[in-house]
């Protein structure tokens, strides 16, 4: 089978920070971060108003839920879409829509009539403009520096996304500790204004879209089958599935964790947020170099089992050092694998089928982790978060070395 890999193999052995050479690139690489970092402030600040309005973990569960479902239902679609219209226009879109949201909860919170309800139903609307951006993110790096640069623009963007998991829980903690969590919405909706700027200012090259009639359940069959029968691509989104049901959301308990395991429902919860984002920081910047040394699929296998081990020894600490440490290795660990895998996933996907293909890969922690999420809240009211956390990283990290263990060929990629 010719996979774009091999169709385009500069792509894979150009340096890491080679996309930058790209104007283009240079501006939506600052506009999202600026904006990535704002949204992590918010996600952090949600989480620990939702805890202290309820006290329950089943509500982490549900709010996770409440923005995923839309993914789950729409992603496939948006896929679709994606590989027909204006990637840059369906950014801008969803720019312009989620600020909205975060100036509603944001006055929600500012006039203390906020209810745990509302932020579901924000959740919710915030999870269907999700679907849409995802995949149009994903897809849109090629469009940005072509195929020659892919693999840079890849790296690249998973730097810049995981940079703004320090930038923006650092900030959030700080924010939250001192004037709250209205403020984080609010600072987080500011964050929009740059990167719509940005998107709307730089000149996207002409990229082929596929044309025709518009018949979406067609094109989405045609992408399932394609994806379905690639013998790289399927066995890696069942890797990515079971990776955000079992041990990718993990995060959605931090709140809890930090509040009833470590006495420290906010500065515990701050830090612990800030350490997993620099852990993912230092895998971004690391995986080209431990790809080439020992390949891709070597670094995949390593990293599964890292994430088991960190975030098991995570959940049985009780105190903030220690438990920020391995939180850190744990950030590293399931970030390497999800680099990776998205990596090896675009280097193989033709142009035709690579919105459909990335939209079914997002789906697999926008609209299958917060199912996982919702299971985790609810086995936490039960057994005890530290419990959960170490059960249900077990349960994920010996399914996904079993994957691996049976897709023989994945674990020998370069």
């Amino acid at each position: 089978m010719t996979t774009i890999a091999q169709t385009h193999s500069p792509g894979l052995t150009a340096g890491t920070l080679s996309a930058l050479s790209s104007y283009n690139f240079r501006l939506y690489f600052a506009g999202q971060l600026i904006s990535l970092s704002g949204s992590w402030m918010q996600t952090v600040a949600q989480g620990w108003l939702v805890f202290h309005l309820t006290k329950q973990e089943l509500w982490l569960g549900v709010v996770a839920l409440a923005a995923g479902v839309p993914s789950l239902l729409l992603s496939p679609f948006a896929g679709v879409v994606v590989d027909r219209v204006s990637r840059r226009n369906l950014l801008m879109f969803s720019q312009v829509a989620q600020m909205l949201l975060a100036f509603i909860l944001s006055a929600l919170s500012f006039t203390n009539t906020v209810q745990v309800w509302h932020i579901v139903v924000l959740a919710f609307f915030l999870g269907v403009v999700n679907a849409v951006d995802a995949p149009s993110r994903q897809a849109f790096v090629v469009d940005l520096v072509g195929h020659e640069k892919l693999t840079s623009g890849i790296q690249l963007n998973s730097i810049m996304f995981n940079l703004s998991r320090v930038i923006g829980p650092a900030i959030a903690g700080l924010v939250l500790t001192q004037v709250g969590p209205s403020w984080c919405f609010f600072l987080n909706g500011l964050s929009f204004v740059p990167v719509f700027f940005m998107l709307w200012v730089m000149d996207v090259r002409s990229v082929s879209r596929i044309s025709g009639d518009f018949a979406p359940l067609k094109s989405l069959k045609e992408g399932v089958r394609f994806t379905a029968r690639h013998q790289t691509i399927a066995p890696l989104l069942v890797l990515a599935i079971t990776a955000s049901f079992f041990t990718a959301n993990i995060t959605t308990l931090l709140p809890a964790f930090a509040d009833r395991v470590l006495n420290s429902p906010k500065e515990g919860y701050a830090a612990m947020s800030t350490a997993i984002g620099l852990g993912a920081v230092f895998a971004a910047l690391s995986m080209a170099v431990l790809g080439r040394r020992y390949g891709r699929g070597h670094v995949v296998t390593a990293a599964v089992g890292l994430v088991l081990l960190a975030s098991v020894i995570m959940s049985q600490m009780t105190q903030i050092p220690p438990a920020v440490i391995f939180a850190a290795i744990y950030g590293f660990g399931i970030i390497l694998q999800f680099v990776t895998v998205n990596t090896m996933i675009q280097s193989e996907v033709p142009d035709q089928y690579r919105g459909r293909v990335m939209s079914l890969y997002t789906l697999t922690f926008f609209g299958i982790a917060p199912f996982g999420s919702l299971g985790m809240g609810f086995l936490a009211e039960h057994i005890g978060t530290s419990t959960t956390i170490a059960l249900s990283a077990t349960i994920g990290g010996i399914i996904s070395l079993l994957i691996l263990f049976r897709s023989a060929h994945i674990r020998r990629l370069a």
